[in-house]
């Protein structure tokens, strides 16, 4: 019998372009997300008998949220490495929110530094254990092959 032989798929013509496109497209999404998280619950504070008491919960949780669903944004865009994916954007989600954090600093009344440090950690945490649900759902999405027996 005669096989025929395949070329290899390219999958991009031009290579530097294509690291970059999945990671903005995950970071686009998650600050999508992180944004209207954070919408939804001032406008669920603003209910309350005292707002200023739950800023700073919500906050974390909004963040932890933002984060997690960064690492299952990023999973899904690259299918090559879905845990690297989620390390580099819980990283770079990281680096963005100090930068901003530095920025807004003297209006910002937070918590210790080291509770800061260890927030961010966590938060990079979550970006990975979101990246490691997506793949464990992906496993289980996927129908199995039955193996035909051959007589």
């Amino acid at each position: 019998m005669r096989t025929a032989e395949r070329k290899p798929k390219r999958r991009n013509a031009n290579p530097t372009a294509a690291p970059w496109k999945p990671v903005l497209t995950a970071l686009a999404k998650t600050a999508a997300v992180g944004i209207l998280l954070i919408l939804a619950a001032s406008l669920g504070i603003c209910f309350t008998s005292d707002p200023d008491r739950y800023i700073r919960p919500i906050a974390v949780v909004c963040a932890a949220l933002t984060f997690l669903a960064g690492g299952f944004f990023a999973a899904n865009s690259n299918s090559e490495a879905p845990l690297g994916a989620g390390a580099v954007n819980g990283l770079i989600l990281s680096a963005l929110t100090l930068a901003l954090s530095l920025l807004f600093r003297k209006t910002a009344v937070g918590y210790p530094t080291w509770a800061v440090a260890l927030m961010h950690g966590g938060m990079i945490l979550l970006s990975l254990l979101g990246a490691y649900l997506t793949i464990l759902h992906g496993k289980r999405a996927k129908p199995r092959k039955r193996r035909k027996k051959h007589a």
